[in-house]
């Protein structure tokens, strides 16, 4: 084997280097030129797929609600065998005192009969001429006496010394005290309230799945929003008032002037003159238990006053293509329109009160005070929204526009008074801050 082939090849590359350089050199050059372009074109070219936007809005209606059977306010409950109270008046359950008692806790007095109360107090010691006897220091001598200082009711079993009532037309021809405890049912009345404008919150993303260099481009919207529900109103409905009356009898006495309450009492003058404040009892008693009951039902016998609340907010859920055009550099429009969900949360409150007959300073219901309960739905629905953006860089930008949207009702209840609430159709303004990227 022979070099001299591989001598000639070596000579003639190294004779072929000063050409094969120069064009090597302006290959690489060229390339990178080229990929420098081509990234110059491609960030010309793009364009952000995802706007995410945050902002407001204001509908023209929060719903309007039906408020219904209103005007039923429940009977003031107590505890048979017990006190008993009753909107008119009360009888509470009696026991001996402690005064009625020996040190063995048996009872002393007589029922139906009366017993005294005694003070023991400090007096001067007297000689057969009144004159007071002094010591020897000259100071009056005194001892301590027990007097009558009062003069009591005794417990009888089957009465009670316990006891009220508030009008003169609670008493009988016959000698008993009529106490009473009133209820109202409704006979349909109700009221409708519109609600005014309801301002909440949004958050909204957009994803564009068109070509960036379309003029109409499209994607899929997804958002959530907040508003408030809020109905109110106040006012007087008649109502059907039912009434309850317990007889107690007065055995045989004449009742006390009304407004009466027993125990009742005035002073007492001892023997030797000293009045002792509230120590004459005058109670009248009062059976303990009652003769007998009656109930009746008077048609539009009350008026009813009072006020009836709805609050609360919804979540509202939408999904729905997205139509866009770009108007001019900065300026686009683009509407969308899709399903809708709303998960509204309410409190419903209701304040019920109406006078007692024949006494009109005592009010029914007002014991009870505000009732609530608490009720959450789902609804479905629609929306639809158009709206035009302004974009101040390449990828921040405000939109303002119109939004309108659909969705139906549920019902809620205290005791037997109703709401409706239908968020039904509404229209509004919306805006806010977008950011692309």
């Amino acid at each position: 084997m022979t070099l001299r082939p591989l001598k000639s090849l070596a000579a003639l590359l190294f004779l072929a280097l000063p050409v094969l350089l120069p064009a090597q050199t302006a290959s690489s050059s060229s390339e990178e030129v080229r990929l420098e372009k081509l990234m110059a074109d491609s960030a010309q070219w793009y364009v952000p797929r995802t706007t995410v936007s945050v902002g407001f809005r204001v509908l023209s209606s929060g719903g309007k609600v039906q408020f219904g059977n209103l005007g039923s306010v429940a009977y003031t409950p107590f505890a048979t065998g017990a006190d008993r109270l009753y909107d008119n008046g009360a009888v509470r359950a009696d026991a001996p005192r402690p005064a009625e008692k020996d040190a063995n806790g048996n009872v002393t007095t007589t029922p139906g009969g009366r017993y005294p109360g005694f003070t023991t107090v400090t007096v001067n010691v007297k000689d057969a001429n009144g004159n007071n006897v002094l010591d020897a220091s000259g100071n009056p001598v005194t001892q301590q006496v027990t007097q009558q200082s009062g003069d009591f009711l005794a417990y009888t079993p089957g009465q009670t010394r316990s006891w009220n009532y508030d009008a003169a037309s609670q008493l009988t021809s016959d000698g008993h005290v009529a106490m009473s405890t009133y209820s109202t049912t409704s006979e349909g009345a109700g009221f409708l309230k519109k609600s005014g404008a309801s301002a909440g919150v949004e958050f909204q993303y957009v994803y564009t799945f068109s070509k960036p260099a379309n003029r109409l481009q499209w994607g899929l919207m997804a958002g959530i929003a907040l508003n408030g529900i809020s109905s109110k109103t106040a006012g007087s409905v008649t109502s059907t008032l039912h009434t309850k009356t317990d007889y107690y009898s007065l055995n045989g006495q004449t009742a006390p002037t009304a407004p009466y309450t027993a125990p009742s009492f005035v002073d007492y003058t001892g023997a030797d003159g000293t009045v002792y404040t509230s120590g004459q009892e005058t109670t009248v008693p009062l059976a303990a238990l009652p003769d007998q009951q009656t109930e009746t039902a008077t048609p539009g016998g009350a008026t009813v006053n009072g006020k009836w609340q709805i609050k609360g907010a919804y979540y509202m859920l939408r999904l729905g293509p997205s139509l866009r055009t770009q108007l001019t550099p900065r300026l686009g429009l683009s509407a969308s329109l899709g399903l809708a969900g709303a998960y509204a949360g309410t409190t419903y409150s209701v304040t019920e009160t109406f006078q007692v007959p024949d006494v009109p300073t005592v009010t029914v219901g007002s014991v009870v005070g505000t009732e609530q309960t608490t009720e959450s739905k789902f609804l479905g629905g629609y929306y639809a929204d158009l709206n035009l953006d302004w974009m101040a860089n390449e990828h921040t930008g405000l939109f303002g526009g119109f939004t309108a949207q659909r969705f139906g009702g549920y019902d809620q209840a205290v005791g037997s008074r109703t709401a409706r609430i239908d968020l039904g159709s509404s229209v509004g303004l919306r805006g806010g801050i977008s950011i692309r990227f």
